[in-house]
């Protein structure tokens, strides 16, 4: 296919969905001219497709000059928002055509090209960047080549399939100065910005002593195969169509739950605490989804933290009572996370719950609210819910006559207040675009990347195997400088 393309053709190959029309006859200027960050995004099904959508269609500074995927819709999707992102075009659903001003811009826009190959995409195209958006298993080799071929690069989280894999490429990172950025978005989401702030620096959670986080779905996590055959270009890159689509189901490409979803959430948790834990603990299954995936369709993990005080998660605390060692209270304690994943309900959904003998924090991507404690002493929380903080510490008596002190769940928080009017992704790339121009490493930098593969393939193996595993230091500790994983802004 012609990489120059009538508004015909166009209005045909990208479908109802879009209802465009667009005109050729655009003429590709040199960075140095444009000053744009020239991209190609390598994977652009239904994550790199949404980050060309929202979070590179926020970025005016950046030209995605190419895209690549193995899968023909995938690649003329990721071709037809590409270049309306780069043309600063974002269609609502039911639109049905360009307005004339558009249409204008559309004409004056950047065109992508358009491969299968990612090696030819490096080879002949002069990239400042890459967006990784495919399978995990993928992202270590097309890591470790665009970091050779000179170029930054925004990898999907897990950053890698094996831990030796993640270690390469911060020793690769290292040695070509180029940054590797992970796609671990809550990093830049404003409102975990500045609850880790409060925590840290205001202290308002006290001693943060346990975490609890979980993200729970009641679907099969399938999609559905379509009725087409591959084309034989198509099918020197897939062996298997189902599991190509269905690549987070299956031992050879994806960590199951672990990799997909839990290593958002153990990144938080190791981030509050500005620690990584020593050792973890796990069972999982699949016990619900017997429908021929081979990834457990439920886990449950436990990681224990040793906090100190080189840590920023630290936090003194004075006694209590009589009894406690004055002397002892503040020397290294542990913290346990608690992390589940279920498939088969949803009523907990997704959430991390930081707790502290103060406080805590329940986050989710859509908001935060902080519960107090009765011996809080936050002053811009509301007096009606410190009011109803006091009243929950309540005497009861339970079977057996004995007396304890119970304190009664809160129900009411107050809401973690952010200022921002730019989606998540939006502030990624944007983050993504500047340390390209600027120089230096971004906060979902490669040892964060590195840090949750740790956490997510610990885990992974624990329940795996069946046993305990050892975290070992030396699995993130280099002979050179790394970037800090815990930067808050």
């Amino acid at each position: 296919m012609s990489d120059t393309v009538s508004r015909r053709n166009f209005m045909k190959a990208a479908g109802a969905t879009a209802g465009v029309a667009i005109a050729t006859g655009y003429s590709p200027f040199s960075y140095a001219q444009n000053e744009k960050v020239r991209v190609g995004c390598i994977g652009t099904g239904g994550q790199g497709s949404y980050h060309v959508r929202d979070g590179l269609l926020g970025c005016p500074d950046v030209d995605i000059v190419a895209v690549c995927d193995v899968y023909r819709p995938h690649q003329e999707n990721g071709f037809k928002l590409a270049w309306l992102s780069n043309a600063g075009i974002l269609l609502e659903a039911g639109d049905t055509g360009l307005t004339a001003a558009q249409q204008e811009r559309l004409d004056r826009a950047v065109q992508p090209a358009r491969y299968f190959d990612y090696r030819e995409m490096l080879a002949k195209e002069q990239l400042d960047a890459v967006v990784i958006a495919t399978p995990l298993h993928t992202h270590y080799q097309m890591i470790m080549d665009a970091l050779s071929s000179g170029c930054h690069v925004f990898s999907e989280k897990t950053m890698c399939y094996e831990i030796d894999q993640a270690r390469d490429v911060v020793k690769k990172s290292h040695e070509t100065g180029k940054f590797v950025q992970v796609g671990h978005q809550r990093r830049y989401n404003p409102l975990y910005n500045r609850a880790v702030n409060l925590a840290w620096n205001e202290g308002v959670l006290g001693r943060v002593n346990h975490i609890d986080c979980q993200w729970h779905r009641n679907n099969d996590w399938r999609r559905p195969l379509p009725d087409r055959r591959l084309s034989p270009q198509e099918a020197k890159f897939i062996r298997d169509l189902e599991k190509h689509l269905n690549w987070r189901l299956y031992n050879e490409s994806s960590r199951g739950l672990m990799t997909e979803l839990a290593t958002h959430q153990l990144d938080i948790a190791s981030w509050f605490l500005d620690a990584m834990p020593k050792r973890v603990y796990g069972y999982g299954g699949l016990d619900y989804w017997r429908d021929g995936r081979e990834v457990d369709d439920h886990v449950n993990v436990i990681y224990e933290y040793e906090i100190t005080p080189e840590s920023r998660g630290y936090y003194a605390i004075n006694a209590r009572n009589d009894q406690q060692d004055k002397l002892r209270i503040n020397e290294p304690y542990k913290v346990c996370v608690v992390y589940s994943s279920i498939t088969a309900n949803a009523k907990k959904g997704c959430s991390e719950l930081i707790q502290g003998d103060e406080g805590s924090f329940e986050l989710t991507e859509d908001g935060g609210y902080f519960f107090r404690e009765p011996t809080s002493k936050v002053k811009w929380a509301s007096s009606s819910s410190a009011q109803a903080a006091s009243q929950q510490n309540a005497t009861v008596i339970t079977s057996g006559g004995t007396l304890q002190l119970s304190n009664k769940a809160q129900q009411q928080g107050d809401p973690i207040v952010v200022d921002n009017t730019k989606s998540i992704d939006q502030l990624q790339f944007q983050a993504f675009a500047y340390y390209i121009r600027n120089g230096g490493a971004p906060k979902s930098n490669v040892m964060v990347g590195l840090r949750s593969t740790i956490l997510g393939l610990a885990g992974y193996i624990a329940m795996a195997e069946r046993r305990e595993v050892e975290i070992d230091p030396a699995w993130y500790t280099f002979d050179f400088p790394t970037p800090d994983p815990s930067v808050v802004s």
